[in-house]
């Protein structure tokens, strides 16, 4: 599968790292560094530095190939732009994108490219939530202990 993510800090590059030796992973980020890093221990990505909200450098990276794209940066309005990109310039099939903010969650919709939304602060929230659930049973009600 060919997969483009936009975003080489941390969970772009730990995505790069779990699917670089059975995916073709090209990783798109603005710096150079943090893209230096990542060559460091994943070679075979193939790396592009730029801004990825410019559809010049979506297609130098090759966003039209793409089976899937991640938009994993730590802006949601970049995050917003990069999906919406890949499904009206690129007709990619699957795009998931990161929520950095949950506030921000009900846009990350069909509407702006987004099939999967990914908010990790909105993740960690509803586990802790789940799991105080499961050992009171009582309280299902969501409402903070007190």
């Amino acid at each position: 599968m060919k997969v483009l993510i936009v975003g080489a800090g941390k969970a772009g590059a730990y995505l790069a790292g779990k699917l670089h030796t059975d995916h073709a992973v090209t990783v798109i980020d603005q710096r150079q560094a943090t893209l230096d890093r990542l060559r460091a221990w994943a070679p075979d990505v193939h790396l592009v530095h730029g801004d990825a909200c410019e559809p010049a450098m979506l297609d130098h990276a090759g966003l039209a190939g793409a089976d899937l794209v991640v938009a994993v940066t730590g802006d949601d309005e970049d995050n917003l732009v990069v999906s919406w990109l890949a499904k009206t310039r690129g007709g990619v099939a699957n795009v998931i994108a990161r929520v950095n903010h949950p506030a921000n969650t009900w846009l990350f919709s069909e509407m702006w490219g987004v099939d999967c939304a990914l908010s990790p602060p909105a993740l960690i929230a509803s586990e802790v939530l789940d799991r105080i659930a499961a050992s009171d049973p009582g309280r299902d009600d969501g409402a903070p202990v007190a």
